[in-house]
């Protein structure tokens, strides 16, 4: 596959893929503000800093965070922008997508930039957030569904994934670290808000409660341990590494004798460190620093599947090794 194609897909699917997660929080955000009367500065400006932001000079509060996050075209972490950048991915490949997925981006993207989505999120800002989560849900089963799994598929995979492992770190940090900084706060239904919160910003809140414990533990603890270790909930950090590290290999297509791919290599060095780990091991050494270094770990990786596949100057691969057999 050309390399220009598979950055296509890839950036597709975590433009797609950061347009949910940013309805998610900011639906989260505003219903919160409902039953918790908080600071603004607490409660909107953790937004600002998960999206890489925080500098930005919007006010911290609702509705300039909401509109800045919505509807800023200049912000590339908005649904607007996020939306629109993937529509032009989705236009350059589409002789790659089914024709299914393209008319349904290109129509969400139509949508967005009309009257029809200002008045709803005018209207009913509830409904509004869940339309633009449905955007993404209903394109990736259309894809799924209509899509080829080969190459560009496996990109469209390693997008979405990455993007994911991202955002459910980011949110873990951001929004429970700047949200609750006071430690006698710990334990009270403030606290257990939040954490709920931190569920339904990832989607988890049910699979969470659906998921059987064998031994009770600290309420903020299970749910940093389903978010960070589940290997079956999709949005998990381990989850999303697997599903990364599966995308990875399958693009790399590396014969035998041949070593693994800086991508490849990438993706295991951050499942290494996350599978010698416990919940227990990294609350002890700061569920802060911990969170941190997976941060920048899917940074990392995200450079390195740049280097490997997209990348202008990308090396030619090295011809396996010859067995003194073969010599």
């Amino acid at each position: 596959m050309i390399s220009r194609v598979a950055e296509h897909c890839y950036w597709l699917a975590r433009y797609l893929e950061r347009a949910e997660n940013t309805a998610r929080v900011l639906e989260v955000n505003h219903t919160l503000l409902l039953d918790f009367h908080l600071p603004a500065e607490q409660q909107w400006r953790p937004v600002l800093i998960i999206s890489g932001i925080e500098d930005d000079p919007c006010e911290p509060t609702a509705e300039c965070v909401q509109d800045h996050m919505t509807w800023e075209r200049g912000n590339p972490a908005s649904i607007a922008s996020s939306l629109a950048a993937a529509r032009e991915n989705a236009r350059i490949i589409r002789e790659v997508i089914s024709a299914e997925m393209w008319e349904r981006i290109n129509y969400y993207h139509l949508w967005a930039q009309g009257g029809a989505a200002r008045a709803v999120y005018d209207a009913d800002r509830h409904e509004f957030y869940a339309q633009v989560r449905r955007v993404n849900q209903l394109v990736r089963g259309i894809a799924d569904a209509t899509m080829s799994h080969g190459e560009a598929w496996e990109f469209f995979q390693l997008g979405t994934f990455l993007e994911r492992a991202s955002q459910t770190a980011r949110i873990m940090d951001v929004k429970y670290h700047t949200l609750l900084p006071k430690g006698e706060d710990v334990g009270t239904p403030v606290d257990n808000a939040h954490w709920v919160a931190i569920l339904m910003s990832c989607s988890g809140y049910e699979p969470f409660h659906k998921t059987p414990r064998p031994n009770p533990i600290d309420p903020g603890a299970a749910v940093a341990e389903f978010l960070l270790f589940d290997q079956q909930f999709p949005r998990s950090v381990r989850r999303c590494l697997w599903e990364c590290e599966a995308a990875v290999t399958a693009a790399a297509g590396n014969p035998v004798g041949r070593g693994p791919s800086p991508a490849e290599r990438a993706v295991a060095d951050l499942l290494s460190w996350l599978d010698r780990r416990s919940i227990g091991d990294l609350l002890r050494a700061g569920l802060h620093e911990g969170l941190t270094h997976i941060v920048d770990g899917v940074h990392a990786l995200g450079e390195a599947v740049h280097a490997t596949f997209f990348a202008a100057d990308i090396p030619a691969p090295a011809a396996p090794a010859m067995t003194q057999t073969q010599a």
